[in-house]
């Protein structure tokens, strides 16, 4: 047999039966669970599978998700031809299969602009709607090219990190020695993004603590955070830390006292405060959805942090499979929520200081809907706020206000 038909013939069954794979996770992912973690399992199950078979079968799985309610009633290995379409732009050797033997684009550049492609799609199939790509854009904040946001979540985002100040240097220097391609963005000169997905946090400089791994949306939430020397700063909903961090970044001299709901998360807050050397903080578990007295070593504070649990509809472009599984009752379930943590922790914040109300939601009722209601009841003054438009470079969207205690 002729050699590279002998080649042709082993990538073609390679590629059928990563198929046959996409087709068991898709048919077996139950949806309550982070598609993700559901990922993670079945490579667990299936160790004999390469690290191209799995950057593979991930990337065409979640592009999958990303047709949102589009083509509901459709066999899923056609879902499969189109969303490789839609979503690539090189003709990668899975993704020339998919295309070649499911759609009918084939003959089609996948360089194309996106809203073309769009429009190609909906000539060929008349029931696709770019709106249905997203839940219920009728309650949606006030973003600008609503339509851009849309389709963004065809696209996979860019992975970020923030280089922490005075340290760029030594991270340029490690990217550079291994070939790791970056962009910097327009907004800051410490804000790297990349298209590939590198193993990052392997790399020496974060683990000295050089950067930190952040999405460039979330890092312009700190421009709303003006710390002054000697303050004293609750993140109230901190996370594992990063807002903590910028926030320290700005202002190395602040008390800061954290808390969040989830003690496994303050655990790897902790733990990534001692890497970078941070030890003037006080952290503990705490919900405060509830009102119950917890230990707050401060009578009050000269600005508080709330990044508030929420729908997080803004990241979905990394999280597709909640495109289709998300409720809408589930946004009234979060205001509520919202407002109570808010109403819990403002009485501990001085006159005349800022309450920073963060979301990564893009529904109204989550965010401008919240701050109203900050205004109305509890003597605030909105000084500033702002939907943070990462989907235009590959990055998350966010809401940020900054609110003033009267």
């Amino acid at each position: 047999m002729n050699p590279e038909k002998q080649v042709d013939k082993v990538v073609l069954e390679r590629n059928r039966n990563r198929l046959r794979q996409a087709l068991t996770i898709i048919e077996t992912y139950n949806p309550n669970k982070p598609l993700n973690e559901f990922l993670r399992g079945f490579y667990n199950k299936h160790k004999n599978m390469g690290a191209a078979d799995r950057r593979n079968l991930s990337s065409i799985i979640y592009q999958y998700f990303r047709l949102g309610k589009n083509f509901m009633d459709y066999d899923i290995v056609t879902k499969l031809g189109i969303s490789t379409f839609l979503c690539n732009s090189e003709r990668l050797s899975f993704f020339e299969f998919m295309i070649e033997e499911y759609s009918p684009f084939h003959t089609i550049q996948l360089t194309l602009p996106m809203d073309e492609k769009v429009k190609l799609v909906g000539m060929q199939y008349p029931d696709f709607k770019p709106e249905k790509l997203f839940p219920f854009t009728r309650y949606l904040s006030k973003i600008e090219e609503v339509n851009a946001f849309i389709l963004s979540h065809l696209n996979q985002p860019r992975v970020w990190i923030r280089i922490r100040e005075g340290r760029q240097d030594e991270v340029i220097q490690e990217l550079k020695e291994l070939a790791y391609l970056y962009d910097i963005a327009s907004f800051s000169d410490d804000c790297f993004s990349f298209h590939k997905h590198y193993p990052l946090h392997e790399c020496k400089t974060y683990l000295q603590g050089y950067f930190e791994i952040q999405d460039g949306g979330s890092q312009r939430t700190g421009n709303f955070m003006q710390p002054l020397p000697n303050e004293v700063w609750w993140d109230a909903c901190a996370g594992s830390g990063g807002k903590s961090l910028m926030l320290l970044d700005k202002e190395p001299s602040i008390s800061l006292f954290v808390t969040d709901i989830r003690k496994k998360i303050i655990e790897n807050l902790v733990t990534r405060f001692e890497k970078v050397g941070i030890t003037k903080y006080k952290a503990i578990t705490a919900d405060l959805s509830k009102r119950h007295p917890i230990d707050i070593p401060f009578e009050f504070f000269d600005g508080i942090i709330l990044d508030v649990p929420c729908s997080g509809s803004g990241t979905w472009a990394a999280t597709p499979e909640l495109l289709t599984s998300f409720e809408l009752d589930t946004i009234a379930t979060h205001h509520s929520i919202q407002t109570a943590i808010a109403q819990h922790v403002l009485p501990y914040l001085k006159v005349g200081k800022p309450l920073i109300y963060i979301t990564c939601s893009v529904y109204k009722q989550e965010n401008e809907d919240v701050v109203k209601f900050l205004c109305d009841h509890f003597n605030m003054t909105l000084e500033e706020s702002q939907i943070i438009d990462g989907f235009k470079y590959g990055a998350s969207t966010f809401f940020v206000a900054r609110l003033i205690k009267n």
